[in-house]
């Protein structure tokens, strides 16, 4: 894929989802030397994109094995976020929520990717710019890896209002595909819990919450699951991730 190309679905997506393989063989550019990484970034630039993560004086932010496959975001270049400001600190949280939601089930559909981007432009508070940057980081936290047990208790630290916002953003994603997925109703089974909701509401409210939408959901994904199973397979990873988005 050339640069024009990815550039042409920047602007009708708002981003593009490669791996460095990818990107090194349409530049032409070998992104595993310090040279390498600082053409492409050049190269970027250039052309008004940056990418996720990021390029650091010749190396790739949290990434000291090969690059190959490693997942990356192009997008359009701008300011960078005030990391400092509580609504910003926010709507990260909430962008992990969703993205933790959209990858429970192992896929993240297209459909649950434009529900976050709806729900994330939905946020008052918020700039466009800063909807933007929320918006593809949450995007490249789809192809991460977490620790749930480090956002359930950035979770439980939210206020009454932000905690109920927050559960109904990841009801939005759950329904988004019209499927309800057994790790996904386990995920919002924990979620209940640090809202202090009795678990056992998750399945009605689904089912309310797709019909207030207008969601027709399959019928054979709506039944219960055995609420002391693990969530998701997750890893340590989440303090790494973090880093990445200190920087970003």
């Amino acid at each position: 894929m050339l640069l024009a190309e990815i550039k042409k679905q920047i602007q009708y997506e708002g981003y593009f989802i490669g791996t460095w393989d990818e990107i090194s063989e349409a530049t032409y550019i070998d992104v595993e030397t310090k040279s390498g990484l600082n053409e492409f970034r050049e190269l970027l630039s250039n052309s008004g994109l940056e990418c996720f993560p990021k390029i650091v004086n010749g190396s790739v932010a949290n990434v000291e094995r090969s690059l190959s496959a490693i997942s990356m975001v192009i997008f359009t270049k701008g300011t960078p976020l005030d990391k400092d400001k509580e609504n910003i600190k926010y709507a990260l949280l909430v962008g992990k929520i969703a993205a933790a939601m959209a990858k429970a089930d192992g896929e993240v559909a297209k459909e649950e990717v434009n529900q976050i981007r709806e729900d994330i432009n939905k946020l008052s508070f918020l700039s466009e710019s800063e909807k933007y940057r929320v918006f593809i980081r949450t995007v490249y936290a789809t192809r991460q890896n977490y620790s749930r047990e480090k956002i359930f208790s950035s979770f439980s630290k939210l206020s009454v209002k932000a905690k109920l916002q927050s559960l109904e953003i990841a009801k939005d994603i759950a329904i988004a595909d019209h499927r309800i997925e057994r790790h996904e109703r386990l995920f919002l089974y924990d979620l209940y819990r640090l809202c202090d909701i009795p678990p056992k509401n998750v399945d009605r409210d689904l089912k309310l919450h797709a019909k207030k939408k207008n969601v027709m959901l399959e019928r054979k994904q709506i039944t219960k699951e055995d609420v002391s199973q693990v969530i998701v397979d997750l890893d340590d990873s989440f303090e790494e991730l973090l880093s990445e988005f200190e920087n970003f």
